[in-house]
């Protein structure tokens, strides 16, 4: 059961977080997505998921979702790798609001994919 809810909120979060909008062409379509959501006031401690390779990149801030999805995330930043929309992996930041994982780890399981 404990397994089920972290992929329940990830589930969840990709549905209903509405990311910031990027400029997409056919051409720049991948089957990954890497997702990252954080609070404005912690921008400081986001991954910079820009130099990602091979996959779309969507962000979102916290602030702007309702409070229901605003309560499901109490370790930002948060970061999901999709494929096709399912998620495959997440991570979640410390309790010093600090990421967990670094842009060439995330690159890696790209890649793997």
């Amino acid at each position: 059961m404990k397994t089920i809810i972290p992929f329940l909120i990830i589930i969840m979060a990709g549905l209903l977080v509405s990311p910031m909008p990027i400029e997409e062409t056919k051409e720049d379509y991948y089957e990954i997505t890497v997702l990252q959501i954080n609070a404005k006031w912690n921008e400081k401690n986001a991954v910079d998921i820009n130099k990602l390779k091979n996959c779309n990149i969507e962000w979102a801030y916290l602030e702007d979702q309702s409070s229901n999805i605003q309560e499901k995330f109490q370790k930002i930043p948060f970061i999901v790798l999709k494929k096709n929309g399912e998620p495959l992996r997440y991570w979640e930041g410390n309790i010093l609001f600090e990421p967990t994982v670094t842009v060439e780890e995330i690159q890696t399981h790209i890649n793997e994919h």
